[in-house]
């Protein structure tokens, strides 16, 4: 990092300080590491982090996710806060001084800058907006990569002329302006692949109430070729979008303050009224439809032969990773032997022993665990498919060790998902009531973890959607067909990381919701402590793992059959 070039900057500027948040132009949680400032200055990775440069300083902030990871990272580099105990708004209070500095505006939302800047503007800090970065060169990713496609019909939920109509019957102004990419490829039923990990064109959409057809916003040319797209809708770049609306006849738009950046909203505010809009297209989103859950469930089938199957093969030696680094590419590849596989859903985490206690723990290349004499092995990994995105973590034991203590917090939380499993909620249960449900009762067993419970899961989209969020803060509401992950976990640093994550949808029946879990690979009989098992829970397990068995058993080989009948179900 060359710092020296900021405190120039910072100096010539008269700043006290520069703001840099880990955002795209359209704020996507995981932009590709060339248009992420944090990554270019500092090389470390991170879904939600953000810097404060100060002259020859920087105080590096983060969720409870990546601060072990963070502390490892930076040693003494530098300052790291956790964001759950200190935000950025507390840190520049503390100073105790008149502040004033600049963010990138293109690169935050309206929502989180209001949040920021009223609380600061009453201390006297004064933090400005600016259009022009020091640091990003580039704005957009290579679309050269990428290769844009139209669902295939079979696989459509709801038809784009059904989005449509479904938007404009709610609509409150002259129309809406839908920035976050995961909903532009939802409505259209339209996928791309510029974006690492992802399924989503680097696209907005304009929906007008009346007369003009919709407009997507991209730099993307390539979308043209798309037909069902090129043929119903207008296509422009950025700056011709703003041209248009400036020559045409519109006053008020709507959009949400908190998918747009500042940018886009402050240029579209000289000429237009743009306000907040009260479409809830996440909650549209999360609401998945029956052909969604057949496919969804369809993709599981495929994921899971394939987690399986190396589960299985790794207990057995027949594949033997260098670390942890082969790990994740060995499981990738046994992925993409599946039917409609399209690509990883995100980075996957693949970690032994004490690493694991890293949450969002990369392995990298060069630099990872060797798997000589470990004991357990963490691997959260997900794909997407045609028919649906997956989210799977497993912890496998690799190693002769028997710890109490593992087996104590592995066999609670196996428990708390055979609990939730079998739990009668009343309809329209809040997402944070399943969110305490479990870590409560964790809790009385002196097991935590510091991270939200689970998250959406798209349908061949994002890995992590909007809706429902399983956290304690969380005021969603679940309806029947919600797709989301429930992953309790424990982590001890220098000692152990466990987490078993299953995806479940909500059902609901005569006004009580129950959850089915779709995920399909067992769990680690090896770090099962049994005298803590009711004989209603080991039938429960049984029976899961039967259920597995059974629908794999056709594409089994003998030895994979006999394994399993041995290790998986015999042993239960």
């Amino acid at each position: 990092m060359k710092s020296h070039l900021i405190n120039k900057f910072l100096k010539d500027n008269k700043l006290d300080f520069y703001l840099i948040t880990n955002n795209d132009l359209h704020l996507n949680e995981s932009p590709n590491l060339d248009l992420k400032d944090i990554y270019k200055l500092l090389k470390f990775d991170c879904t939600r982090g953000y810097i404060l440069f100060f002259i020859n300083k920087f105080i590096f902030f983060t969720d409870s996710r990546y601060t072990l990871a963070a502390k490892k990272f930076f040693k003494n580099n530098c300052e790291i806060y956790d964001l759950s105990e200190t935000s950025i708004v507390d840190y520049l209070l503390s100073q105790n001084k008149n502040l004033s500095g600049i963010l990138d505006s293109k690169l935050i939302s309206i929502k989180e800058f209001r949040e920021i800047n009223s609380k600061l503007e009453k201390n006297k800090i004064i933090i400005t907006p600016q259009s022009k970065n020091f640091f990003s060169k580039n704005y957009y990713p290579n679309f050269n990569i990428s290769y844009p496609l139209s669902m295939p019909k079979y696989l459509i939920p709801r038809p784009f002329i059904k989005n449509l109509k479904w938007i404009k019957s709610k609509l409150k102004t002259d129309g809406i302006l839908i920035w976050n990419n995961a909903q532009v490829a939802y409505l259209l039923n339209l996928r791309s692949f510029e974006l690492w990990n992802s399924t989503k064109p680097f696209a907005g959409l304009f929906i007008p109430k009346k007369n003009i057809n919709p407009i997507l916003i991209t730099n993307h040319s390539n979308l043209k070729k798309v037909s069902k797209i090129s043929k119903s809708f207008h296509i422009f770049k950025e700056e011709k979008f703003i041209k248009y609306l400036k020559s045409s006849k519109l006053k008020n738009i709507e959009t949400s303050y908190e998918f747009l950046n500042l940018n886009m909203y402050m240029r579209l505010s000289n000429f237009l009224n743009v306000s907040e809009t009260k479409i809830n297209i996440s909650k549209y989103m999360g609401i998945k439809t029956s052909k969604e859950i057949k496919n969804i469930e369809s993709c599981h089938i495929e994921d899971g032969l394939a987690v399986l199957k190396f589960i299985i093969e790794l207990k057995q030696k027949k594949i033997n990773p260098k670390n942890e680094y082969e790990v994740s590419e060995i499981l990738y590849k046994k992925r993409k032997e599946g039917i409609n596989f399209f690509r990883n859903s995100f980075d996957y985490i693949s970690a032994f022993d004490s690493n694991a206690a890293i949450v969002h723990y990369k392995p990298h290349p060069e630099k990872s665990l060797s798997s000589k004499n470990r004991n357990l092995l963490l691997i959260d990994s997900g794909a997407q498919y045609l028919e649906g995105t997956t989210d799977i973590t497993r912890v496998i034991k690799v190693g002769l060790k028997n710890q109490s203590r593992i087996k104590y917090v592995y066999t609670f939380l196996l428990k708390s998902l055979i609990r939730i499993e079998n739990k009668i909620f009343p309809k329209n249960v809040k997402s944070s009531e399943i969110d305490l449900f479990i870590r409560n009762f964790l809790s009385k067993f002196n097991i935590s973890y510091s991270h939200g419970t689970g998250h959406g899961v798209g349908n061949f989209g994002d890995v992590h959607e909007k809706y429902p969020i399983i956290s304690p803060r969380s005021k969603d509401i679940l309806s029947n067909n919600n797709l989301f992950s429930i992953e309790p976990g424990h982590y001890e640093e220098g000692k152990f990381g466990l987490r078993i994550e299953n995806l479940y949808v909500s059902k609901i029946t005569n006004n009580n919701l129950k959850l089915k879990n779709i995920t399909l690979v067992p769990y680690e009989l090896n770090l099962v402590d049994w005298k803590l098992i009711t004989s209603f829970e080991r039938k429960y397990i049984k029976k899961y793992h039967l259920k597995i068995f059974n629908i794999f058993r056709p594409r089994l080989s003998s030895d994979h059959k006999d394994f399993f009948t041995k290790y998986l179900i015999n042993k239960i």
